[in-house]
């Protein structure tokens, strides 16, 4: 691949990351498809939606890493048009249904092969240094465009909820044209790659958990997967507990909006925490943001504890560009997004295990949730201290990045 083809490709990628997560449909969605069936339906959809992704996760990064980043990402944008016109022509809970599916899979074929490419990318043209930071800048865009795209969902759901479908259709449409204009990155040599078919590579990717860092980093993404899910879970039980009327399409996207416009602050300055405290430091700051707005959900029902719940994305936007940079450049370009699928596919499984549990300890509406969000509170602060002393006890030499 020529050099100036893979310029290009690092050009239109902190495009096309956007572009690819800009979910205009996100305040709405909900609204949407109970306008069409009732809510036992509209809770099968999302049980659909997240057995397909849990399916398709770690099959979507085995043919990333044999096939080719390109493919898979186009695979990825051919499935949000197929999944983006059905919601916005359909009306039926069958037509959901696949269109569910086909999110599902533009989800998880987009899921480890994207940071992946980014990478790689750069590693052929001798860039790999640059990749921490430009990682943090392309994460605050995607949570700026997050907050455009929630707000002018919103907005244009006043007319109609299928508009922020029809506009979550066209950004589809452009992120297909940008991965056409993508240049695969060189791969290996033959004799660097080891022929390997689906299971071996996942155990050569497991095998990555002997390396002490490699562990903790993995733990550390499903305990985040976890604890980041909870406030998006329940802030909207908790706010309708002090009181607050229905929600509504511009009131949501607002909301949803002002968070993602905090977090894309904070994503920014992600390397430079990273920088200054060190890796460790840096996630486990992220982790005690989260750990401190769940107490507070637990403990305190409250007005202010409902407005700091606008902070709630921010342990995402300071982990996401510093856990990238400390996993990808540790494994080898051939596992790298089946990996990264195993981590994602992990935290998932886990914070469906988690949902299961709480259903247990549920006793009534508001009794209900008080106890849920205190197990939760209590989950988050054991796990952060766990966290912290295995984080400890690994050697700060093993910490330093010694890439492929």
């Amino acid at each position: 691949m020529s050099h100036s083809e893979l310029t290009r490709s690092i050009r239109l990628y902190p495009i096309y990351a956007p572009l690819a997560q800009a979910y205009f449909w996100l305040p709405v969605f909900f609204l949407y498809f109970n306008q069409h069936m009732p809510i036992e339906q509209v809770l099968r959809l999302e049980a659909i939606y997240y057995v397909a992704v849990v399916i398709l996760e770690v099959p979507s990064g085995y043919l990333s890493d044999t096939l080719g980043r390109r493919l898979t990402l186009l695979i990825s944008s051919v499935s949000a048009i197929f999944a983006y016109a059905l919601f916005f022509l359909g009306d039926s809970f069958d037509v959901f249904v696949l269109a569910q599916i086909g999110l599902a899979a533009s989800m998880a074929f987009r899921s480890g092969t994207d940071t992946s490419f980014h990478y790689d990318l750069l590693k052929c043209l001798g860039r790999e240094d640059a990749y921490p930071q430009r990682e943090a800048r392309i994460t605050r865009n995607v949570f700026i465009a997050s907050a455009g795209a929630a707000l002018l969902g919103g907005v244009g759901s006043i007319y109609a909820l299928r508009v922020a479908y029809g506009l979550s259709l066209l950004g589809a449409c452009v992120a297909f044209v940008l991965v056409l204009l993508f240049a695969e990155p060189d791969r290996e040599s033959s004799s660097a790659r080891q022929a390997s078919g689906f299971f071996l590579q996942i155990r050569a990717c497991l095998a990555y958990l002997r390396q002490p860092v490699l562990g903790w980093l993995m733990l550390f993404s499903v305990f985040m997967t976890v604890v980041n899910h909870i406030p998006y879970e329940f802030y909207q039980p908790y706010i309708q507990l002090l009181g607050a009327q229905a929600s509504t399409p511009l009131l949501t996207g607002l909301h949803t909006a002002l968070t993602m416009g905090i977090a894309a602050w904070f994503a920014r300055q992600s390397i430079r925490l990273r920088d200054h405290f060190g890796t460790r430091s840096a996630l486990m700051l992220s982790a005690g943001v989260q750990v401190v707005l769940i107490s507070m959900m637990g403990f305190f029902f409250h007005p202010v504890v409902a407005l700091l719940l606008a902070f709630r994305s921010v342990p995402r936007a300071l982990m996401i560009a510093p856990l990238n940079a400390a996993t990808v450049p540790r494994l080898q370009q051939h596992h790298r997004a089946t990996y990264l699928s195993i981590q994602s596919l992990i935290g998932r499984l886990s914070f469906s295990l988690c949902l299961a549990l709480l259903a247990g300890v549920s006793e009534g509406p508001d009794v209900g949730l008080s106890h849920m969000l205190l197990h939760c509170a209590v989950f988050a602060i054991a796990g952060c201290v766990v966290l912290a002393v295995i984080a400890v006890v690994i050697p700060r030499s093993q910490w330093r990045l010694t890439p492929e």
